[in-house]
């Protein structure tokens, strides 16, 4: 069997950020869109989360919905597009009550890919957000999602300071030595890059160049 053609994606990303949601969505069906297609040799796509904070003075307790919209944009009416757009990739938005501190909820990514479960912990988190109304910024609902992926350790790495220099030094690198100034943002093995929550066809087409390369 021939050998597999591996992609690799470097994706920054906010759990705050309901276009990162949605950009999340359209990759995850791009990779299987290609990894159904190739066989002969089969293509293995590997996400690497990167922890961005948009808004690094959100209050660490988050803040609600409404309340944050109104203070940032004056109301939630920009939302109204976004919600169309994510319904096409079956995203429901729900149940979205908060807007979240995502320092604790990057810690518990940053954990999640040390066991390979990155993706799942960020899918988990995005779910909690914008389809059960629940708060990331709170500690005990970040540990509740660590413990529902049953990562070994996590309670203790969490409730400790582990990770969050990790974290607060690789949101400054992006934005001070990358110049990410919007994200989701994208690399795809070290050449391709794009941001924004870009269509599947969009994000489907970095990937084959990728494996044509």
């Amino acid at each position: 069997m021939a050998a597999p053609v591996k992609i690799k994606v470097d994706v920054w990303s906010d759990i705050a950020c309901p276009w990162c949601y949605v950009g999340k969505a359209r990759l995850d069906k791009a990779v299987q869109k290609l990894e159904s297609e190739f066989h002969a040799p089969p293509v293995q796509v590997s996400v690497n989360w990167h922890p961005y904070m948009i808004d690094v003075r959100t209050n660490t307790a988050g803040e609600e919905y409404l309340a944050y919209n109104k203070r940032r944009w004056g109301s939630d009416s920009w939302t109204l597009s976004l919600r169309r757009a994510g319904a096409r990739d079956g995203l429901q938005f729900k149940d979205w009550k908060w807007w979240p501190n995502t320092l604790n909820a990057h810690r518990l990514v940053f954990l999640a890919q040390r066991h390979g479960s990155g993706s799942e912990a960020v899918h988990k988190l995005f779910q909690m957000v914008y389809e059960e109304g629940m708060n990331i910024s709170d500690l005990e609902v970040v540990c509740s999602a660590a413990e529902g992926m049953e990562l070994p350790g996590a309670r203790q790495f969490l409730t400790s300071d582990q990770g969050k220099k990790e974290v607060v030094e690789e949101d400054k690198a992006a934005k001070s030595e990358f110049g990410i100034d919007s994200v989701p943002y994208f690399i795809v093995d070290n050449r391709y890059t794009f941001s924004g929550a870009q269509d599947v066809s969009t994000i489907e087409s970095a990937l084959r160049k990728a494996i044509n390369f």
